[in-house]
């Protein structure tokens, strides 16, 4: 048994360590994310993934962005429901019905919001929202409502209001409020 033990513990060890990093959102978003954060923050930017709760990394990642040895800020990638598969006319709580996208909001060093950019979108109803003058407007605020500081967008009504409240979940999340 004594001997056992350091394998059980190293086992163990090996195990949390790698579900600490295990991010349910596809692989090739980080890539596309590090082209945005390129621009954002400059070319000599590095990320490192910041190890967050399993019930938020279902739909979330979080990186620490470095420029050198310095945290220049934070960057999210998000999932989020756009248009129902096979039309948008009856919203369902059953997210498998709908379309899933992914959005990237990048933060300053104090959390603020610096950019907002949708990753990818493949519905073929609401990329309105990938629009680059639409999402400045959450560099404006730290909550957002449709409708007071977000604009609607017709036709896009269901992605408005998924990157909208996506947008403030992120916010509480790196905030630590979540």
């Amino acid at each position: 048994m004594k001997k056992r033990f350091p394998t059980i513990l190293i086992a163990l060890g090996i195990t949390f360590s790698a579900m600490a990093t295990y991010s349910y959102l596809p692989n090739y978003l980080t890539k596309k994310m590090t082209r945005h954060l390129a621009k954002i923050y400059g070319k000599e930017t590095n990320t490192k993934e910041v190890t967050i709760a399993d019930s938020l990394a279902i739909d979330h990642q979080i990186f620490e962005v470095y420029n050198q040895d310095t945290i220049s800020g934070y960057s999210m990638i998000s999932r989020a429901l756009g248009c129902k598969i096979g039309g948008c006319d009856k919203p369902s709580k059953d997210t498998i019905a709908f379309e899933e996208f992914f959005f990237l909001t990048a933060f300053d060093k104090r959390k603020n919001i610096k950019k907002v950019r949708v990753l990818e979108y493949t519905s073929d109803h609401g990329y309105q929202i990938a629009n680059k003058g639409w999402l400045k407007q959450f560099e404006k605020s730290d909550k957002f409502i449709v409708g007071e500081n977000i604009d609607a967008i017709s036709g896009a009504t269901i992605s408005v209001n998924s990157i909208t409240n996506g947008v403030n979940e992120q916010v509480k999340i790196i905030s630590g409020q979540h």
